[in-house]
């Protein structure tokens, strides 16, 4: 009698088993569709950022737009028309439970970058320049992030 090496059926469907198991176990952990506060926080600035790029590249004033009493935000170029995100929407709307906070040094709902990136806290020309950090909290259940836009440069992180 010949030995015949190979795998049992029992075998090969004990490995496809373990081997779904594995591939499920990542979509279990996933989280909701939603952003967090942080991730929320990133967004914005990245936002901010771009707005400050399309000014700079365009050398025409920008201004990302807080709509007030809402959980959104445009951007908005001089003649006050609303620019695209990649998303193909001009507004951001913010995730489920997340709003924002008090703004701080932003009394108009929106920072306005001119050509050379400079951030302004109005949006007629010349403007009032940032004369401190401007602030936008985002916040969800038990957590905040803090947007920071630093004066004169204009650059932007996440606190």
């Amino acid at each position: 009698m010949k030995n015949i090496q190979g795998f049992t059926l029992i075998e090969v469907i004990m490995v496809i088993v373990i081997l779904g198991i594995l591939a499920v176990m990542p979509l279990i952990n996933m989280p909701s569709g939603s952003l967090t506060a942080d991730g929320q926080a990133q967004q914005l600035a990245s936002d901010l950022r771009y707005t400050q790029s399309l000014a700079m590249t365009k050398a025409q004033r920008y201004r990302l737009v807080i709509t007030s009493g809402t959980r959104s935000y445009q951007i908005l170029n001089t003649a006050g028309t609303a620019v695209r995100f990649a998303s193909g929407n001009t507004t951001v709307t913010l995730s489920s439970g997340i709003s924002f906070g008090t703004l701080t040094n932003l009394p108009n709902n929106l920072i306005a970058f001119d050509g050379e990136g400079v951030p302004y806290s109005t949006t007629g020309s010349p403007g009032t320049p940032l004369s401190a950090n401007a602030a936008i909290p985002l916040q969800s259940s038990g957590s905040t992030k803090t947007v920071i836009v630093v004066p004169l440069t204009g650059q932007v992180d996440v606190q």
